[in-house]
């Protein structure tokens, strides 16, 4: 996926996200404040040169080479957004990838974040969860008095099932990003109109972005920091 601001981009939707797609190829904008749209270009991986490292071309030139070759021509406002891609200083390039460890502790060092369990950009709450698991590992380490090595294992015990569940929840989420078909596309439209729907959007957010995990207390004495 690829992102940059446009300063001055047109046409603007305030308070709208907007997306055009084909299979395997998205391209949305979204209106920001100051008259500044955030462009986001998601495609899947065949897209890509053969040649290209992990994570895409290695220089900012050769990445918007990239995306000309993928999105120009395509229709809708493709080529005007990559015309306002030469006016941007700089453009987000990177895979969509998730960070998986079978333990996330090792002697006296416990990741925490995305270098524990990264659930993707797609699907966001990154910052949110990195905050719950330095919470729980703050609150693990005072209840075992300084017992890391037992604090350690309550941590992953507490969090790995919920975060593994919140992994699998974002690799379904990121397959409405750029379906492989057109079939995939309509069938994401659908869904997405439904939504309009309060018992179908109900649903839709006690099913998966719903948090149930049980977050153990901070003794007084330590404080409440980390």
């Amino acid at each position: 996926m690829a992102a940059f601001d446009a300063r001055g981009y047109h046409p603007r939707d305030e308070l709208t996200y907007v997306t055009y797609g084909v299979p395997g190829r998205e391209m949305s904008r979204l209106a920001m404040r100051d008259d500044r749209t955030m462009l986001l270009a998601v495609f899947r991986d065949a897209y890509l040169p053969r040649d290209a490292p992990p994570g895409g071309p290695s220089t900012d030139a050769k990445r918007r080479a990239v995306l000309r070759s993928i999105f120009g021509g395509l229709g809708w406002e493709c080529d005007r957004i990559l015309a306002a891609m030469d006016a941007a200083p700089d453009v987000y390039f990177d895979c969509v990838s998730q960070i998986r460890l079978p333990r996330w502790t090792q002697g006296r060092t416990a990741l925490v974040g995305d270098a524990a369990a990264c659930v993707s950009l797609l699907a966001g709450e990154g910052t949110g969860l990195a905050m719950a698991e330095a919470y729980v590992l703050e609150a693990e380490l005072a209840g075992y008095a300084g017992d890391h090595a037992a604090a350690f294992a309550a941590y992953e015990r507490r969090l790995a099932p919920f975060l593994s569940g919140k992994q699998r929840s974002a690799a379904r989420f990121a397959s409405s990003f750029a379906p492989k078909s057109a079939l995939g596309i309509w069938f994401r439209n659908v869904v997405t109109r439904l939504m309009r729907f309060r018992p179908v959007a109900d649903w839709f957010v006690t099913r998966d972005p719903r948090d149930d995990i049980a977050l153990p207390e901070v003794p007084r004495e330590s404080g409440g920091a980390a």
